[in-house]
C-alpha cells in the first residue's frame, strides 16, 4: 500500500530525452522475456538508498527485478484536467521521455519487470469532483476516507470499472510494451471480488494476455485462487508477520501455490518490514523466499514509502533455479539447487541441528568461508555458492 501522496504540481525527476532526440522504439515484454537471476529484489516507488557510492537513477532501478513506480516519476504525464483522475489520455509530448526512461532501465536489466501504478480502489481527494458518483459513500452520503488525502471509490459501478480500464489501456499504449500495471489494495468480500474480476477481465480484453499485472493482497495470504490466473503476480505486504505469523512454513506453501497459478512472466513479491539492523529477520525471510518460492523479495522499513537499503546478500549470484521449489514440511530441512549455488533452510520446529554434506566446496555467502559441510541450528539456513565465486566482503550488511 503506497503511503506517499503524489503532488501532481511538483516538479518530477525523470530520465529525460535530450532535446530533439527521437522516441525510443517500443520494446515488447512477452512471457518469454529473459528470466531474472536469483535473488530477485523488488522495489515499490523508492530506490535503494544506502549504496556507496550512490548509483545514477537508471542504474539503481536496474538493480531490481520487479519495479513498481508512478508513471510521473518516469516522465509520463496525464492530459491536464482540473480533476486529474477524470482523464483517459496521456500527453503525447510526454511519451518520448517516459519510453526513454523505461528503455534505459531495460537496457541495463533486460529481465526487469516494470509496473506502473493506476488507482482503482481509491483516488486522491481532488481526483474527481466532490459530488461525483464514483466516490464510495456511507449511509449519510459522505465520502469514505481511505488514507489521509485519499477517498475510496465505488467499485460496483460498471462505468467506473470501464473508466479505470481505459486509463490502464492508455498507460499500456503509452509504455509501448515496456511496462505492465500495478493495482493496489485488493479486497476479498463477494462484491469486491466481482468488481476486481470485471476490471481485470476488461483490462485483459483491452491490453492482451502478455501485459504484466501485479496486485497487492496486503496482509492476506489465503483465498487468492480467484485472482491469481488473471494476473502475473501478487504482492504480500508483510503478510508473513500477519497472516503467516503462526505457521510461516504454511504461509510459504500458500504463496508458492498461488504464484504457480499466475501468468508468465511472473512478478510476485514477498515484502517484509523490519528494522535495518535486524539481519536475522531479513536473512531468514530471504532464505525462505528463495528455498520455498519463485517470488521476488523486498525487506523494507515500512509501508511508509517502502524505503529500503541494499544488502550484500542481495548481490550474490545464484543464477536460475535448477528445479521447482520444495514443498515446506514441518521440522524438515529444505534444500534448493541453483545454477551457481545451494540454498538451505531448517525450520524452527526441527528437534535438532542438521549436518549437511555438500557435493563439493562451497562458499558461505555471509562468512566467505569455503565449506564442505554445514551445520544448521533450527530456524537457520545458508546460501552456499559454488566455488570459486566472488562474494561480498564478510560482515557487511548480510
Amino acid at each position: 500500500m503506497r503511503r506517499i501522496a503524489i503532488l501532481l504540481g511538483a516538479a518530477m525527476v525523470c530520465l529525460a530525452v535530450p532535446p530533439g532526440a527521437p522516441a525510443t522504439e517500443p520494446a515488447s515484454q512477452p512471457a518469454t522475456q529473459p528470466a531474472a537471476p536469483y535473488p530477485r529484489i523488488a522495489m515499490f516507488w523508492s530506490l535503494a538508498d544506502s549504496l556507496d557510492p550512490p548509483l545514477e537513477k537508471p542504474d539503481n532501478y536496474a538493480r531490481h527485478a520487479v519495479i513498481v513506480e508512478d508513471l510521473y516519476d518516469l516522465g509520463f504525464r496525464w492530459t491536464w484536467h482540473r480533476f486529474h483522475a477524470m482523464v483517459e489520455t496521456l500527453k503525447p509530448e510526454s511519451l518520448p521521455n517516459g519510453r526513454q526512461s523505461l528503455a534505459e532501465i531495460r537496457r541495463r536489466n533486460p529481465a526487469a519487470i516494470i509496473l506502473l501504478e493506476v488507482f482503482f480502489f481509491e483516488e486522491h481527494a481532488k481526483g474527481y469532483p466532490e459530488d461525483h458518483p464514483w466516490w464510495l459513500r456511507d449511509r449519510q452520503g459522505k465520502r469514505v476516507r481511505f488514507w489521509p488525502g485519499t477517498w475510496r471509490c465505488d467499485l460496483t459501478r460498471a462505468d467506473y470499472i470501464g473508466h479505470v480500464a481505459r486509463r490502464i489501456e492508455a498507460v499500456h499504449q503509452a509504455a509501448g510494451g515496456q511496462a505492465g500495471i500495478f493495482l493496489d489494495n485488493l479486497r476479498f468480500d463477494a462484491s469486491s471480488k466481482a468488481s476486481w474480476t470485471a476490471l481485470l477481465q476488461e483490462v485483459r480484453k483491452r491490453c492482451g494476455d502478455e501485459m504484466p499485472i501485479l496486485v497487492n493482497a496486503g496482509w492476506d495470504s489465503d483465498d487468492l485462487e480467484w485472482v491469481a490466473p488473471l494476473v502475473n503476480g501478487i504482492q504480500y505486504e508483510d503478510a508473513v508477520n500477519r497472516s503467516g505469523k503462526k505457521d510461516p512454513e504454511a504461509f510459504y506453501a500458500r504463496i508458492a501455490k498461488f504464484d504457480r497459478l499466475c501468468r508468465k512472466p511472473r512478478c510476485g513479491v514477498n515484502e517484509v518490514y523490519g528494522r535495518r539492523d535486524d539481519a536475522t529477520a531479513r536473512t531468514r525471510e530471504l532464505l525462505r523466499t528463495l528455498v520455498y518460492t519463485d517470488l521476488a523479495y523486498l525487506y523494507a522499513d515500512s509501508t511508509q514509502g517502502h524505503k529500503h537499503a541494499w544488502y550484500d546478500l542481495w548481490s550474490v549470484r545464484l543464477g536460475s533455479p535448477a528445479g521447482e521449489p520444495p514443498a515446506p514440511k514441518p521440522a524438515t530441512l529444505a534444500r534448493r539447487e541453483f545454477e551457481h549455488g545451494t540454498v538451505l533452510w531448517l525450520p524452527g520446529d526441527a528437534k535438532s541441528p542438521a549436518v549437511v554434506a555438500l557435493d563439493g566446496p562451497r562458499v558461505d555467502a555471509v562468512s566467505g568461508k569455503t565449506l564442505r559441510e554445514v551445520t544448521l541450528a533450527p530456524g537457520s539456513g545458508a546460501i552456499l555458492l559454488a566455488a570459486p565465486t566472488t562474494v561480498p566482503a564478510a560482515g557487511k550488511n548480510p
